[in-house]
C-alpha cells in the first residue's frame, strides 16, 4: 500500500462509526503493535515522513520485550550483502544517536572479533571478509598470533585466527529504544502503553485495524511490530509469519574482580555459542545460546548451563577466573527460516504489514528497518536500499538465502 508523499488523505482523523460493531472507534493512518526498536523506529521515520495521526499501541511499556532483552551488539560482520548493508546504514545512527534525538546511547566502538576455530569457519571467514571489504567495511583477518597481540587476555591456542571491525560495538538498547519513542511523540506520534491488541478488524481481505481491551483503532495501515510475539500477533491477523515463538538465549553479567579488566572488544565464537562482549559497569557481558531449545517464551533462567558457561569463559579469557557471577537473564530471539527479518506488506491481507523476525539482529538493524517500513507507505517502496531480500513472500518463492553468521 502507498500513502501518498503530499497531502495525505486526513478522513480517517475523524472519529467514525466502527462497521464492526456500532462503536466509535481512535482512527490513524498507520498503527503499530509493539513498542520495541522496530516499531518506535518506524514511528519515528512515519513521522519525519510527514504520515500522522500514527499510533504505537504496547501490551506492557515502551521497550519492554525482545528489545529490553537484547546484548546491544552491533556489527558489519555478517556473511550476505544484505546484514552488511543493513549494518552500514543503521550504524550512522548510532554514531549520530546524540544529536539526532538527544540521548547519549553508551554506544562504544571498541570493536568487533569473530573467531575462527577450525578450517571451514576459515573459509567462510575469507570469503565473509572479501564480500565485506567490498561493499567498504574496514575488516580485517587476523591469524592467531595477530589476534593474541589484539586482545592479549584471549586465549587463542587453538584458533586459527579472527576477523575484527574496529568500527563496531554495542550500545544500550533500553536508552536507544525509550529515546527513539520519545522523538516520536515530539513528532505527534501517540503511543499508548498497557494495551494489548486481542484481535483485528477486518473487511474481506482488508485489515482495518485492531481490538484492545480499552477499545478499537482503525487505521489504513497496520504493523506488526512485537518482536519474538510476532507470529502470535500475526495469526490473529491473518498472517502466517514463518516461526511463532523463539528460543531463549541465556546471558549473563561475570564481574571482573581483582584482576585486570578485559579489553572493550566484542567476542564471539560461534560453534560454542560463546560470547565474550564489552564491558557493562562493573562487569563483563557473557552469554550463550542453545540451537535445541525449544520454542517458547519463557525466561526463566536455567542454573544447570552456568558451569558450562563458566569453563567456556575461564578458557577462553584465563583473566575471568578469579571473578564472580553477577546476575543472568534469558532474551528472545525471533527466529525465521533464512535468520533473516522481515519488513514486508503481508500477501493475502491488504493493509497488514509486518516488521519482525531480525533472528538476533533486530536492535542493531531497527534504525533502518523502521525507515525502509517507513518508506514503503509513503513512496510504495524502500528508497535507501533495496528492501526485496526482506519481503515475506521470499519464503513462498523459495528465494530465502540463510545468514551463516548467526549466533544462538
Amino acid at each position: 500500500m502507498c500513502l501518498p508523499s503530499g497531502g495525505h488523505d486526513r478522513r480517517l482523523a475523524r472519529p467514525v462509526q466502527a462497521a464492526y460493531g456500532g462503536g466509535v472507534a481512535d482512527t490513524a493512518e498507520v498503527v503499530i503493535v509493539g513498542a520495541g526498536i522496530m516499531g518506535v523506529s518506524t514511528a519515528y521515520h512515519l513521522a519525519r515522513l510527514g504520515v500522522g495521526p500514527v499510533i504505537v499501541l504496547e501490551r506492557d511499556t515502551v521497550c519492554s520485550g525482545s528489545t529490553a532483552l537484547a546484548s546491544g551488539g552491533i556489527r558489519h560482520q555478517y556473511a550476505n550483502r544484505l546484514g552488511v548493508e543493513l549494518t552500514t546504514h543503521s550504524i550512522v545512527t548510532y554514531e549520530r544517536f546524540r544529536d539526532e534525538f538527544g540521548v547519549d546511547p553508551n554506544f562504544r566502538q571498541h570493536g568487533y572479533l569473530i573467531l575462527i576455530g577450525s578450517e571451514e569457519e576459515l573459509a567462510t571467514a575469507r570469503r565473509s571478509v572479501a564480500l565485506q571489504q567490498s561493499l567498504g567495511v574496514k575488516v580485517e583477518l587476523l591469524d592467531a598470533a595477530a589476534t593474541r597481540a589484539l586482545c592479549p587476555y584471549l586465549n587463542t591456542g587453538d584458533l586459527l585466527g579472527a576477523t575484527y571491525t574496529p568500527r563496531d560495538g554495542y550500545a544500550d538498547p533500553y536508552l536507544c529504544t525509550t529515546a527513539i519513542a520519545a522523538r516520536a511523540r515530539d513528532l505527534g506520534v501517540t503511543i499508548k502503553q498497557q494495551h494489548e491488541v486481542r484481535g483485528f478488524i477486518r473487511a474481506g481481505d482488508r485489515v482495518l485495524g485492531v481490538t484492545t481491551a480499552a477499545g478499537s483503532f482503525e487505521a489504513r495501515a497496520t504493523v506488526i511490530a512485537t518482536g519474538a510475539w510476532s507470529g502470535v500477533v500475526g495469526q490473529l491477523g491473518g498472517c502466517r509469519h514463518p516461526r511463532a515463538s523463539a528460543p531463549a538465549p541465556q546471558v549473563h553479567d561475570r564481574a571482573v574482580s581483582g584482576v585486570a579488566h578485559p579489553g572493550g572488544h566484542a567476542v564471539h565464537h560461534r560453534p560454542a555459542h560463546e560470547l565474550l562482549a564489552a564491558p557493562r559497569g562493573p562487569g563483563l557481558l557473557l552469554g550463550h545460546g542453545r540451537r535445541d531449545e525449544p520454542d517458547g517464551f519463557s525466561t526463566e533462567i536455567d542454573r544447570s548451563l552456568e558451569p558450562a558457561l563458566i569453563e567456556r569463559a575461564i578458557h577462553r579469557a584465563p583473566v575471568l577466573a578469579d571473578a564472580e557471577l553477577m546476575r543472568a537473564w534469558a532474551g528472545l530471539y525471533e527466529m525465521t527460516p533464512d535468520q533473516t527479518g522481515i519488513v514486508s506488506a503481508v500477501p493475502g491481507a491488504a493493509g497488514l504489514h509486518v516488521i519482525a523476525g531480525f533472528s538476533g539482529h533486530g536492535f542493531m538493524h531497527g534504525p533502518i528497518a523502521g525507515q525502509l517500513m517507513a518508506e514503503m507507505f509513503v513512496h510504495g517502496r524502500a528508497v535507501t536500499m533495496d528492501a526485496g531480500p526482506l519481503d515475506i513472500g521470499r519464503f513462498a518463492r523459495g528465494e530465502a538465502h540463510v545468514e551463516p553468521l548467526t549466533f544462538v
